[in-house]
């Protein structure tokens, strides 16, 4: 039963476009990075990515975190975009899987949000929903699993330079990234930047925190999240 609502997650959702990129090229990206949380303590990150523009109104994007801690990570998201004559309305759709090895869990998400993006601003909210449990489960007990099916989803990011420049810098807080989607109660605070050294090469560098406890009683976890990375675009 839980393979059956993590399929119809993935099929549901596909891949969310780089809102700071400001143009339509293929890329590949690598980056890695360094964590810190009370559960895991220290660990390392290797992040891959790829981001395939479909036509002027589709784009898709792809990533995989493998880390230290004996977890791993795939998502996809899928991003329809309408252009407006002030910014761009878009449609995501998202999907997510998590191996966490170390503890004999899995977890599966699929969400599905408005957005507005303008060249200073990008805000999007939605909802979605987790079905998750351990490995071994017998298929047929539904009550091996644990399914929330109804999670509020927002981000709210703003740059301090239009996103077609050569470099920019974005702030944003909110329950979703390239990798999870978390409860409303459980914010992510986000800071980067990026530069193009040319029309292919960009470097990045990129910083999360996410402490939660902010709105009930579990204040145990805390998390820091470090990365820098390459991509190139085709």
């Amino acid at each position: 039963m839980f393979w059956v609502i993590a399929a119809l997650c993935i099929l549901s959702s596909g891949i969310q476009a780089q809102v700071q990129s400001g143009d339509s090229l293929y890329a590949l990206r690598l980056d890695l990075g360094y964590s810190y949380n009370k559960t895991y303590s220290h660990h390392f990150n290797a992040d891959i990515g790829a981001f395939v523009p479909i036509n002027r109104h589709f784009e898709l994007q792809a990533d995989v975190r493998l880390s230290s801690a004996n977890f791993y990570t795939a998502a996809t998201q899928l991003r329809p975009k309408f252009p407006l004559k002030v910014g761009e309305l878009y449609i995501e759709t998202r999907a997510a899987y998590r191996a966490i090895v170390r503890n004999n869990i899995q977890e599966a998400t699929g969400g599905l949000s408005l957005g507005y993006r303008m060249q200073y601003i990008n805000v999007q909210i939605g909802c979605g929903m987790r079905v998750f449990g351990p490995y071994g489960m017998k298929y047929h007990s539904s009550d091996r699993f644990i399914l929330e099916p109804f999670i509020v989803l927002y981000r709210v990011e703003a740059f301090v330079r239009p996103q077609t420049s050569r470099w920019n810098i974005a702030m944003a807080i909110g329950n979703i990234d390239n990798w999870q989607m978390e409860r409303m109660w459980q914010p992510i605070f986000m800071l980067g930047g990026r530069f193009d050294a040319d029309r292919h090469w960009r470097v990045y560098i990129s910083s999360e925190c996410k402490p939660t406890g902010m709105f009930h009683l579990n204040a145990a976890f805390y998390a820091a999240d470090l990365r820098a990375g390459v991509e190139y675009r085709f």
